[in-house]
């Protein structure tokens, strides 16, 4: 059996995988959009195109926003892979008797040995209702009660 530091280290590594995929995406979507809203002037006379250009401007923007923020929650994965937490706090690594949850970013769920991986972020109410527990703890998350196994 694998130890819990490995475990973190596998499933950082799986995290960051996952916001890099998101990254990349975000990245093709302002690449889109800019590519859409760079019209050459002389060749737009349609108000139409004028308002397609105004719209895939705001839709780049609003990636580059997105963007930014997706490459901030990867600089925090980096900075969070070597920390060790004893609470349940943002960059928490808890296990569960049932799954592993990871507060700090959300990702698209995965597996590890057999646990399902689910994470979110410090933002979301269930952060509210779960923080400061420690390994030993019950925690009711929806429907769901879980023990504490250990925190990272």
């Amino acid at each position: 059996m694998k130890s819990t530091k490995m475990d973190r280290k596998e499933i950082f590594e799986r995290i960051i995988e996952e916001q890099k995929k998101i990254i990349n995406s975000l990245q093709e979507s302002v690449n889109r959009y800019k590519s859409a809203s760079d019209l050459d002037e002389d060749d737009t006379s349609d108000p139409d195109d004028y308002a397609r250009q105004t719209e895939a401007k705001d839709m780049q923007l609003r990636f580059e926003k997105m963007l930014s923020e997706a490459t901030k929650n990867l600089n925090f994965l980096d900075s969070e892979k070597e920390m060790s937490h004893t609470e349940i706090e943002n960059g928490s690594l808890v296990e569960t008797d049932k799954n592993y949850l990871y507060i700090g970013i959300s990702v698209p769920a995965f597996k590890v040995q057999d646990k399902e991986v689910i994470s979110f972020s410090e933002d979301a109410p269930v952060f509210k209702e779960i923080k400061g527990k420690k390994a030993g703890d019950q925690v009711k998350i929806g429907e769901n009660s879980f023990k504490i196994i250990n925190i990272q």
